[in-house]
């Protein structure tokens, strides 16, 4: 696919005005969990319902315990419902996804998920984005799968939303991915990387018409202002330039480097990084996009408060660290009124690339590099398995140094992507309702 033509929308579903409601399932976006870029997923998705198929009901899959409804208000004409689900060694709770495999065999009417899956038009599933792959492991790979499973034993048609497909550093891993993309009933890739990958994945005999070539859905996500206090902390360099640096916790693992084959110390890297940004006469915006309470874990607090004991006292008074508080919505407004913005977190980077801030990653897989590509910045991308320290540093500066020629090739290639990210969910929807009044059949990819 040519990022600049867009994404192909071959196969659509011709539709005009908007969908009738439609109970739906949605998997891998939870809100609420600490994860932005995965809340963002999630949002994106609860807004075009909203938008497109108003009173439909959406559960909405979490990590969560029973059946709780949205009480934020903020989705009028949607009922929306968070549903625990697990991989837990309590298998007899009803979360358990043991206990959920037990029940579609015998009788789906005696657990909560269950039912909502059996009672789907549709469940739809984003994998987090990018976590449909073995690259964090088996356990995670196996958590990712079992919506997808529940799906298929449920006789319900499966969509999986623009997401990421693969690495699998496993034959295993691969056979599996294999066998639930060819069971679906319509993926779509978020670039033109991951496509490539989809139709692999696929084998010859996948239809072309349900492997579909899409964007990131958090590309839709409207930004929304927060508080006051917050506001002010960024308004008050506005006669500044405001760089915003994303920090990613799972990089400053002990166990990173191997995992992630990382080339050298992130850390030490990023922290040169700041000081360099200072130096030319940036204030510093320290964005995490991943918190855990209290700062452990994966947290990327935990990332931004190891670097800033590495800068000197005068260089800490050039940094402000962003409230990791803010919901997904309230950080990409925070990241657009950014000079420039410098991340690890794919989607603090798409948070970024979205509202035409010019952008640069410092990743650590390829995901990030198509996604770049489909906004018409590949080249913004720094490759942390290849390059570390002051080659690194030197690389990233050069992209600060072209921001106001990275925001003109946003400006040709995002406003049709934000589009296309809109437009493929509501093709999706309308899909599903073709599905239930079998104007459309239900079938498998391959």
């Amino acid at each position: 696919m040519n990022a600049r033509e867009g994404p192909t929308r071959k196969g659509a579903i011709a539709h005009t005005g908007r969908v009738q409601s439609l109970r739906l399932v949605l998997a891998g976006a939870a809100i609420g969990n600490g994860n932005r870029g995965v809340e963002a997923l999630g949002r994106s998705v609860c807004d075009a319902v909203a938008r497109e198929a108003p009173g439909s009901r959406l559960a909405l899959l979490d990590d969560g315990w029973g059946i709780r409804g949205d009480r934020a208000g903020r989705y009028r004409g949607v009922d929306i419902e968070y549903v625990g689900v697990r991989q837990s060694r309590r298998w007899h709770r009803p979360e358990s996804w043991a206990q959920i495999r037990v029940a579609q065999t015998l009788g789906h009417r005696v657990n909560p998920a269950a039912k909502r899956f059996a009672a789907a038009d549709a469940v739809l599933d984003l994998t987090a984005g990018d976590s449909f792959t073995d690259l964090y492991g088996p356990a995670v790979l196996r958590t990712v799968c079992a919506p997808k499973e529940a799906a298929l034993r449920a006789g319900r048609p499966l969509v999986l939303l623009p997401q990421t497909y693969g690495p699998f550093a496993s034959a295993e891993s691969r056979r599996v991915a294999e066998r639930l993309v060819r069971a679906a009933t319509l993926a779509y890739a978020r670039d033109a990387r991951s496509h490539d990958n989809l139709l692999e994945l696929a084998g010859p005999n996948g239809d072309p018409s349900r492997l579909r070539a899409g964007v990131d859905v958090a590309f839709g996500l409207e930004p929304q202002r927060p508080g006051e206090a917050v506001s002010a902390l960024l308004e008050a360099h506005d006669h500044e330039i405001r760089v915003g640096v994303n920090l990613s916790g799972l990089l400053v693992a002990p166990s990173a480097r191997e995992q992630f084959g990382l080339a050298g110390n992130y850390l030490l890297t990023t922290a040169t990084l700041v000081r360099a940004l200072v130096e030319h006469g940036a204030h510093i915006f320290f964005v995490p996009h991943v918190h855990v309470p209290g700062g452990g874990g994966e947290s990327d607090v935990r990332a931004i408060t190891a670097v800033r004991d590495l800068l000197s006292p005068v260089e800490r008074q050039r940094t402000t660290v962003v409230p990791p508080t803010l919901d997904a919505a309230e950080v990409k407004w925070c990241i657009s009124r950014m000079d420039w913005f410098v991340g690890s977190r794919m989607h603090a980077t798409i948070a970024a690339l979205s509202t035409l801030t010019p952008t640069a990653a410092y990743a650590y897989s390829d995901k990030t590099r198509g996604v770049f590509e489909t906004c018409g910045v590949g080249d913004e991308v720094v490759d942390a398995r290849e390059t570390h320290g002051a080659e690194a540093v030197a690389l990233l500066m050069e992209s600060f140094e072209r921001r106001n020629e990275s925001t003109v090739r946003l400006r040709d290639y995002v406003p049709r992507t934000v589009i296309a990210s809109r437009e493929q969910l509501r093709d999706v929807l309308a899909a599903a309702q073709a599905w239930r009044e079998g104007r459309l059949p239900v079938g498998a990819i391959a």
